[in-house]
């Protein structure tokens, strides 16, 4: 017995002997790899010790290919020493001490997966712009105006007297705002940029090293793009601009936005993390399709607060698995027009729909772009986008250093889902009203019912006994296609459809 005992101790030591020798090699190989990287200028020394989630200041894929071949072909380095090495279940932490031109040292940090692959480096990260603190710290917490999902931030720029209603929207890689108020506001512009817009592409101006300011908080250096116009509503976009400096906490509830410096974080809402990419300069995340019950479509879609609408899926992925002729019932058909581009587009409900690995959501509304001659060479990169009536349901934080987003289920998310009646789109906001949301494919306002309109009760049904009994709602959209629907809405005002 002793003797067993003694030669499982024997080989225990072996075996660890080994894997001591064996994981220290693949720590040398790496960093040899690395140096060897820099001093040729060539990531293709470094490209079999990537992770497959390798990302640099949140950008992944050809984002983080593009902005490691610049950083390599740009900064110099002539040594790297490993200082420590911390071994966890998720990887290995690295501290290098790099030495670039002139003999100037800097202390930096790499991550490893399980494999010995290179998930994130700290100075990839600090040279775009992204630096991570060993705790995240609250910096500001910002109001903002809901309308009905989409989110307006009071920002100043350059100092300009006039505080700027802009849009959120994290379908937008940066700030934008239109020609006229560019004007106005003196921007001067620095570059010019093709940008990609729904259904294709057009050339923009960009100002650089401008600052703004978001309540108490005050960021330098930022750019901002010029569009000739940017739509009905709003002064512009802030894009991007936040999530790429900070953990970002949307809280739909309270309406507040709390930023924290990138670092350790603790989700505190229960709920749901969602792996993100970012291969072009906005969030992707997965998604699972049913048009009909059944047949399941797998995709990649933006994370798109600037959008209005649930779920609309793009042209090429529209093309390629045949949705339009795949079962789906078209209810409404339009347009979406972005810069100039037109799309013909048709609205219904989904089976099922899931941001994966969330719950699926059943009868989520969608809608499909058709095809047009502007838009069938258009290679957007993904399949579709999720917009603010989908996302609102949830209390979100994005963190773009763990490349993750958390969902929380919040006030809204029980409320029945968005519906059509005669083209027009109803749906609940997150104090529980139930409102009128806009009319799809033609004039707006047609018979007085405007966009927010607060509603009392559609047909025999009040709001209350809609959100109750879902099934109400089918048999209100069953009745108005045979006969005309009366909406009551404040002060008992009645407005038939």
């Amino acid at each position: 017995m002793w003797y067993i005992q003694t030669k499982k101790s024997i080989l225990s030591g072996l075996c660890a002997l080994a894997w001591f020798s064996s994981y220290a090699q693949s720590t040398e190989i790496f960093t040899q790899k690395l140096l060897q990287t820099f001093q040729q200028k060539d990531t293709a020394f470094i490209a079999g010790k990537l992770a497959p989630n390798f990302s640099i200041a949140g950008h992944t894929d050809a984002g983080a290919q593009f902005r490691l071949n610049q950083i390599v072909k740009n900064y110099p380095v002539s040594k790297i020493e490993v200082t420590s090495e911390k071994k966890t279940a998720k990887g290995t932490t690295l501290q290098l001490n790099i030495t670039s031109g002139a003999d100037k040292q800097r202390n930096t940090e790499a991550f490893l997966d399980k494999s010995g692959k290179l998930v994130r480096h700290s100075l990839f990260d600090q040279l775009y712009g992204m630096q991570r603190k060993e705790k995240a710290q609250l910096r500001a917490i910002i109001p903002f105006e809901n309308k009905n999902g989409s989110i307006y931030l009071q920002v100043k720029i350059n100092g300009y007297e006039k505080p700027l209603r802009l849009l959120f929207d994290t379908g937008a890689d940066g700030m934008a705002v239109n020609q006229q108020l560019a004007d106005a506001i003196g921007l001067k512009v620095t570059r010019e940029n093709n940008a990609s817009v729904v259904g294709g592409n057009t050339k923009i101006q960009v100002s650089d090293n401008n600052s703004i300011l978001l309540d108490t908080l005050k960021l330098n250096g930022q750019g901002i793009a010029i569009f000739p116009e940017i739509g009905k509503e709003g002064d512009g976009i802030i894009g991007n601009t936040l999530i790429r400096q900070f953990i970002t906490h949307i809280d739909y509830d309270k309406n507040l936005i709390s930023l924290y410096d990138f670092g350790d974080f603790q989700y505190k809402d229960k709920g749901t993390t969602v792996p993100i990419t970012m291969p072009a300069g906005v969030m992707i995340l997965p998604g699972q399709l049913e048009i009909i019950q059944g047949k399941t479509y797998t995709g990649h879609f933006v994370f798109d607060t600037g959008a209005s609408y649930d779920l609309i899926c793009f042209r090429p992925f529209v093309r390629q698995n045949k949705l339009l002729v795949s079962g789906f019932k078209p209810e409404a058909q339009a347009a979406t027009v972005s810069m100039g581009v037109s799309s013909p587009t048709f609205s219904g409900n989904s089976y099922q729909f899931a941001i994966s690995p969330l719950p699926a959501v059943k009868g989520l509304p969608i809608t499909l772009m058709g095809g047009s001659s502007a838009n069938e060479q258009w290679k957007p990169g993904f399949d579709g986008s999720i917009g603010v009536r989908l996302l609102s349901r949830y209390n979100i934080t994005i963190n773009l250093a763990d490349n993750e987003v958390h969902f929380s289920p919040n006030k809204l998310h029980t409320a029945p889902q968005d519906f059509l009646v005669k083209n027009y789109q109803f749906g609940w906001d997150n104090v529980g009203r139930l409102k009128a949301l806009g009319i799809i494919g033609a004039l707006e306002n047609l018979d007085g019912l405007k966009a927010g309109t607060i509603i009392q009760r559609i047909d025999n049904y009040t709001e209350d006994q809609l959100k109750k009994k879902p099934m109400l709602i089918e048999e209100i959209r069953l009745k108005a296609k045979e006969q005309p629907i009366v909406i009551t809405v404040a002060d008992n005002k009645t407005i038939t459809i």
